[in-house]
């Protein structure tokens, strides 16, 4: 039985792949515990042992079952076994503040920050432990490592939604996120919360004030990272101990960061994951989302936040995938050429017939009857009357609460922000309810329009791939229409992922040398059906020898697919 335990645990291959310990290290001296008394390592065995470098066992009966300890490493210190951690330097500047892992899948303690510097200069410094722990004693599925974009709430932690006056009104949360004690509960260790756009807004580099953005590693380094869950995306895409980052999505915030930092990102049906415990600005669009390298993880995560039997895990034998005219072609035509290529792979591999639609068209032949025959002009100030209302409104409390606390005065909030709370501010409560009643309008049309049966799927761009370099003054946009591709799945509450397919060249005024965009593609499902999106792209990716992961640093692909 002790053989057993050394073969699922101590494996040559899973030591030499650990990037908090060496194998010569942690197999210097062993502890294996056992239910029973009187068990002996055979001789054959002990030899083994001493070839992978081991110098003592010790073989101890477990009377305590139900306190089991995870498998190590373990530094042994003043009579007590104390779990081992290696410190990385966050070099991107993606993390807000580091925590103290709980290394024990039961630890129900609150989270406390590490409050240690890493050897750069201005950066914090991650506390990894080992991948070889286990989400319980007896499970040999790896714990994932997460980050946690700091809009949710992570118990003993205050919230700062990268604006200092939010902090100074902020209390220690109570308990976590639902999306976090999930995961959690399922083992995941947080390694800290990530770095967000002001006021989950839009924050170019040169707008930032309180905070600077994280740096996209991809490129020649000096892109802007984009979006709101910029952090979590930047340090999926930079750091190789890091699994997973949890993020959120109302307006692309996900979905734009997961483009330029050329990483996967899946952002689920709206009405099946619990958003308690997240701080939102438009509850009807706002959904968590997941970042991560490689594809296997974003179902896991799902799984996580979904029960099994609330989603659709059919899978269909023939599907239609729609191209929209609004967003496709872009005008890129390096990434054009590679976003018809996968179009191509599902048209081949699931299989699927294509389908073009226009939107304005269709609104002008099928919109229900009396309403204006421009969908642009029905359209208009939609997202001002709906969104940026209960973008101004999210945050009455916060501005109460801050000026009872500070002799009245307002609290500082960056240019953007403080333009979209006007134009918030500006709109009435009846405006605000004729919008709304638009909005549902046109959803419900929108769904039979562009998803009449599952069997459809969505292949948008997310944007034009083109350098945005952080040092440059990016303007963002003031007003904005809900016939933007970016609000497509917010609207319908529809699940989508971020695929990523390639890259595109462009000459860099950083460094004087032809460098890489990454490019992806956006496949939107039908609302509810986010399991099954899933395994569709599985299988084309399957099928067509696709890559399921990318590499950390400058490019997605270091052996472009092209070549």
């Amino acid at each position: 039985m002790a053989e057993d335990v050394l073969a699922k645990f101590v494996r040559p291959k899973l030591l030499e792949d650990c990037d908090v310990y060496t194998r010569r290290h942690f197999l210097a001296g062993l502890i294996i515990t056992t239910l029973e008394d009187g068990q002996t390592l055979t001789m054959g065995f002990r030899d083994h042992l001493v070839k992978l470098g081991n110098s003592w066992v010790d073989l101890r009966e477990e009377k305590n079952a139900g306190d089991r300890l995870p498998p190590g490493p373990y530094l042994y210190s003043d009579g007590a076994l104390r779990p081992v951690c290696r410190l990385y330097d966050d070099k991107q500047r993606a993390f807000l503040t580091a925590v103290k892992p709980k290394l024990h899948w039961m630890d129900q303690a609150a989270y406390s920050q590490l409050k240690i510097a890493g050897t750069s200069y201005d950066c914090l410094a991650i506390a990894v432990p080992a991948r070889s722990a286990a989400g319980n004693a007896t499970s040999a599925q790896r714990r994932l490592r997460i980050a946690v974009k700091d809009l949710y709430r992570v118990k003993g932690l205050k919230t700062l939604l990268n604006n200092l006056s939010f902090y100074k009104t902020s209390d220690e949360a109570a308990s976590s996120a639902a999306v976090v004690e999930s995961l959690v509960r399922d083992g995941a260790i947080v390694l800290g919360l990530t770095k967000l756009r002001s006021m989950i807004a839009r924050e170019e580099p040169m707008d930032a004030v309180d905070f600077s953005t994280a740096f996209n590693p991809r490129g020649d380094g000096y892109q802007s990272p984009a979006g709101s869950s910029s952090g979590s995306a930047a340090a999926v895409a930079s750091y190789p101990w890091l699994d997973c980052a949890l993020g959120s999505d109302t307006s692309g915030s996900g979905r734009r960061p997961a483009m330029v930092n050329g990483v996967w990102q899946f952002r689920p049906s709206h009405d099946l994951v619990d958003c308690g415990g997240m701080v939102t600005t438009y509850p009807r669009f706002d959904t968590p989302c997941v970042f991560s390298r490689e594809l296997g993880h974003l179902e896991r995560v799902l799984r996580s936040w979904i029960p099994t039997n609330q989603a659709s895990h059919t899978v269909n034998p023939s599907y239609e995938v729609v191209i929209l005219s609004e967003y496709l072609p872009v005008s890129n035509p390096d990434q054009m050429v590679l976003i018809k290529g996968f179009i191509e792979d599902m048209l081949t591999h699931l299989p699927a017939t294509l389908t073009k639609i226009s939107i304005r068209d269709a609104w002008k032949g099928t919109r229900p009857s009396g309403l204006l025959e421009s969908i642009d002009e029905y359209l208009r100030d939609v997202i001002t009357h709906t969104y940026y209302y209960a973008f101004y409104h999210s945050t009455d409390s916060f501005r109460e609460e801050y000026a009872a606390s500070h002799n009245g005065e307002s609290p500082y909030v960056i240019p953007f922000v403080r333009r979209r709370w006007d134009k918030g501010a500006a709109v009435t409560a009846a405006q605000h309810d004729a919008a709304t009643k638009k909005l549902d309008v046109y959803k419900e049309w929108l769904a039979n329009t562009v998803f009449p049966s599952h069997q459809r799927l969505v292949v948008l761009p997310v944007s034009n791939a083109t350098p945005n370099y952080r040092d440059v003054v990016s303007s963002s946009p003031e007003e904005q229409s809900a016939l933007d591709e970016l609000f497509l799945s917010p609207i319908l509450g529809a699940p989508d992922i971020v695929v990523p397919i390639g890259d595109v060249p462009y000459e860099s005024k950083i460094t004087q040398k032809i460098e890489y965009l990454p490019v992806v593609a956006n496949v939107v499902g039908a609302p509810g059906t986010d399991f099954q999106l899933l395994r569709i792209i599985s299988q084309v990716m399957k099928l067509s020898e696709r890559p399921t992961s990318v590499a950390v640093g400058s490019r997605m692909f270091p052996l472009s697919l092209d070549q």
